[in-house]
């Protein structure tokens, strides 16, 4: 019989489990300006799902494929009926078994001790995929309702946005190449993504905090933005296969230009426009912003940590090369923020859309959570002859050192 349900929750994607098993993570590598690290992140963080569903007609039936996948057989039949719209219980199938083959559980065994080292079951597993399927489904359906729509004119300027900030084209190309990304695949995620924006700001529209809300939130959060340093550096680049030759060269260039800043033949800024290799900031006067705002590499920040305003540092040493740093300015109070005008105005602007974001996301939240209460869903039983139903008998949790399977 059909198991009804008004309120699916919302899973974690299955894909995500099988990488977190299959490999780990790799540390992130922190930077001393962190902007483009940021937006490559959120533009690569999409999930593939999503492009497996957008390619889905939104409007109708799921269709069925007709011939089966090499290795394997197909049921037919229908998984889920999310408002009327079929999700094709082939459609969870072939997902499945491209995730075994993407992750290496081909093997009947292999999948079992996934499976189990997860606390999964092949029906569990399955009912998250369907989880996953139904709220993609169901924003799609939302999008419709409220006329939401990307022109393709939105899709190209946000695609040479995200070129712009990650250094280019052929820069940004390469790293989405190593998630799996082609510059078409990456553009029908960010279809989606600018869709998904549009359909928060239609169903939750946001507004400019108070002044009041903007003071209470960093006193909730003051050890966030209390101690605050703001700061210009000089970048001597150094490449990270060179020589110890060219190494010191720059160094000593970097020395050069600290004793002329120290003796006053050279003001910092001007000091800037002359020796700095730093494109990000040489064009700011060096500004990298407020350290509360942004991650430094642990040298920088250290540097940073002991000036006071207006003071200029030696020269310290990074992945990037030799930086001086100049404290331009601190955010400091006693015990709490009493007034507005305490903030900088940077922090300020950056806490206002924190609490916008905060307020809408909430917002979305309730919204979403309503819709889906509203909506008619229904999911059918698992076939028993799905090819990744496979018997978890005898298999045991695999130990720290060994992932075998026990049969």
């Amino acid at each position: 019989m059909a198991n009804k349900k008004k309120n699916p929750e919302a899973a974690p994607t299955p894909e995500q489990q099988a990488r977190a098993a299959s490999s780990s993570r790799k540390k992130q590598r922190k930077t001393y300006v962190s902007k483009t690290v940021k937006i490559i992140l959120v533009v690569i963080g999409v999930l593939a799902m999503l492009l497996s569903v957008s390619a889905m007609a939104c409007s109708g039936l799921m269709s069925q494929t007709e011939s089966a996948s090499s290795g394997y057989k197909l049921t037919g039949g229908v998984a889920a009926t999310i408002n009327g719209t079929n999700l094709t219980e082939d459609t969870v199938t072939k997902q499945i078994m491209s995730m075994r083959t993407s992750y290496g559980y081909t093997k009947d065994k292999d999948w079992a001790q996934y499976l189990v080292d997860n606390d999964l079951t092949p029906k569990k597993y399955r009912k998250q995929l369907i989880d996953s399927y139904t709220q993609q489904i169901l924003l799609q359906q939302a999008q419709k309702e409220n006329g939401v729509t990307v022109s393709d004119e939105e899709v190209e300027k946000a695609w040479k946005d995200a070129c712009k900030s990650a250094g280019g084209a052929k820069a940004f190309k390469k790293t989405l190449k190593t998630y799996g990304y082609t510059e078409d695949t990456y553009k029908d995620s960010l279809k989606e993504s600018l869709a998904q924006q549009k359909l928060k700001d239609a169903v939750a529209p946001t507004s400019k905090p108070k002044d009041s809300e903007i003071v209470d939130y960093i006193n909730e959060n003051l050890s966030n933005y209390n101690d605050a340093r703001r700061s210009s550096n000089i970048l001597i680049k150094v490449d990270s296969d060179a020589s110890d030759e060219d190494k010191a060269a720059a160094k000593a260039k970097a020395q050069e230009c600290l004793d002329k800043i120290n003796s006053g033949e050279l003001s910092f800024e001007d000091a800037v426009k002359q020796y700095s290799d730093d494109t990000g900031s040489k064009d700011k006067k060096g500004d990298v912003g407020w350290d509360k705002l942004t991650t430094f590499v642990d040298s920088y920040q250290a540097a940073l940590e002991g000036l006071n305003k207006g003071d200029v540092s030696d020269v310290v040493e990074s992945t990037y090369g030799y930086h001086i740093i100049k404290c331009t300015d601190y955010f400091h109070v006693d015990n709490q923020v009493d007034d507005i005008k305490q903030v900088p105005k940077d922090i300020k602007k950056y806490v206002s859309n924190v609490v916008k974001t905060q307020t809408a996301s909430t917002a979305y939240s309730e919204w979403l959570e309503q819709y889906k209460k509203d909506a008619d869903i229904t999911v059918n039983p698992m076939p028993k002859d799905v090819p990744y139903n496979v018997s978890l008998k005898g298999v045991t949790k695999s130990s720290t050192d060994d992932s075998s399977t026990t049969e």
